[in-house]
């Protein structure tokens, strides 16, 4: 969408038509700047993974501990993402412009707000965080500064979010594309000179090393990248007066009303999103007692399967936003049918992945690790994981359409169900008990994943979605 698209869009004298005709070409639309989006994070986390590689196993390991608890943390931001996204976008297919802007004022406070309250939280009690693992006071020496910067960068991190919810509820997926490439070209550009001494490392002959502060030195990159882009979507947002005008003849105040509607629609898929992190937080444990060659195995399959997430955040972002504005259209029929378009592709795209991890375990392990032990534990879990995807595929869209429509305790319910009393007893008892090592873990999780997928179905073709108000 150009400016001079979306300035039309969100007139306030001319309202809204909602995307009433849902087709596979508005989905592909509305999908692929969040799929580029995705591409260019999933891009700079392998790109650091590449990076800290050459610190050594101790510092992938030491990231790869962190990079779990901050999946975590991020997932305390999909409060704002998908209450923002419901909400906007139900607002957009009212055709109630001061509403949505209503929404997302008050999604980027409550941003704000969450992004302070983690950064003093997780900057306190890092050390506790990495010290549960156990893994090593080698491990232990690099991880919790990384962590405690990590966790400071993401004040920004959690208002860009929010503005990106209210960006793409009103179809404007290319701005928030636009200012993700920004911040991830410059975290990668920082990143090299951050984290090597002068002459550590070159490439074509000149030395991309600077402050040499190793692995914290990928945190502050990642911290001053992330930013300045939030600080650059603020201030593109008030000088264009997008996604939407500000209301010039009314007066604007805060409601403990409107937050306390973000919070009921967004907490529970935040839970969701939490729930499956968070058990894996407290699997690492059981990894980490088969040594740190398990710990580097997991992280880097984890980043790897982290490209399958490209053309899957596009899809689901699509379905949110075209099922939620179509339900404030009271357009069911179309609210469907971007459901059914969403379940085609995101099928589709699970065979396809399957068989690529299932074929490549070897290689993609070897690309980032060359260590034997690393290689034994990581390859079986990316085979596993492989055959997860004809599952976990399907899946997404279903979730998409019941949060996208503001129905969220479904999807949490399930996410707690399959990840909490089923994946961690059943991954430490083959572990460990049952003599079955790291597998047991990888088995388990594929084990929860196959029954998230059934009762999420069986939830959906319940349809509550359909008559959630909001």
């Amino acid at each position: 969408m150009n400016r001079g698209s979306a300035a039309r869009a969100v007139s306030v004298d001319e309202p809204v038509a909602p995307a009433s005709v849902v087709t596979y070409r508005r989905i592909w639309e509305l999908a692929w700047p969040v799929s580029i989006s995705t591409s260019t994070v999933t891009l700079l986390t392998l790109v650091n993974l590449y990076w800290v590689g050459h610190l050594g196993t101790v510092a992938v390991a030491a990231v790869s501990l962190c990079g779990n608890s901050l999946f975590i943390v991020f997932g305390i931001s999909n409060i704002v993402y998908t209450g923002a996204l419901a909400i906007v976008a139900r607002r957009v297919g009212e055709g109630n412009l001061v509403h949505a802007f209503e929404a997302t004022l008050h999604a980027v406070c409550l941003a704000a707000l969450l992004g302070v309250a983690v950064a003093v939280i997780g900057y306190t009690v890092a050390p506790a965080i990495v010290g549960f693992f156990g893994a090593g006071a080698a491990v232990d020496a690099v991880a919790v500064p990384f962590l405690r910067i990590s966790f400071i960068g993401q004040i920004f991190l959690f208002i860009s979010v929010a503005l990106s919810a209210s960006y793409q509820a009103a179809g404007d997926t290319r701005t928030p594309m636009l200012i993700n490439i920004a911040v991830v070209l410059v975290n990668g550009l920082l990143d090299p000179f951050f984290i090597f001494e002068p002459g550590q490392v070159a490439i074509w002959g000149v030395s991309l090393g600077w402050l040499g502060w190793g692995v914290n030195g990928g945190a502050v990159a990642a911290a001053l990248a992330g930013a300045g882009g939030g600080l650059l979507f603020i201030a593109l947002s008030l000088r264009r007066d997008q996604p939407f005008p500000r209301p010039r003849h009314q007066r604007l105040a805060l409601s403990l009303d409107d937050f306390a509607r973000m919070m009921r629609v967004g907490t529970p898929a935040s839970l969701s999103m939490i729930a499956r992190p968070l058990s894996t937080f407290l699997l690492l444990k059981v990894i980490a007692s088969f040594g740190t060659a398990a710990i580097a195995a997991f992280g880097i399959a984890l980043r790897s399967f982290s490209v399958n997430w490209i053309p899957y955040s596009g899809i689901n972002t699509a379905v949110s936003s075209l099922v939620g504005q179509n339900l404030g259209a009271r357009n069911l029929t179309a609210a469907t049918r971007a459901v059914a378009h969403g379940l085609v592709v995101s099928s589709l795209l699970g065979i396809g992945f399957c068989v690529l991890y299932y074929s490549f375990a070897q290689e993609i392990m070897l690309a980032f690790d060359h260590e034997p032990a690393v290689l034994a534990a990581g390859a079986p879990f990316l085979k596993l994981m492989a055959l997860s995807f004809l599952f976990s595929a399907p899946m997404l869209p279903l979730v998409s359409a019941m949060n996208g429509a503001g129905d969220t305790k479904p999807p949490m319910i399930t996410a707690f169900l399959a990840n909490w009393p089923l994946k961690l007893p059943l991954s430490y008892v083959l572990a460990l008990p049952l003599g079955y090592g790291v597998n047991g873990v990888w088995i388990g999780m594929l084990v929860s994943i196959v029954f998230e997928t059934m009762v999420v179905a069986a939830w959906y073709r319940r349809g509550s979605w359909k008559t959630k108000k909001l």
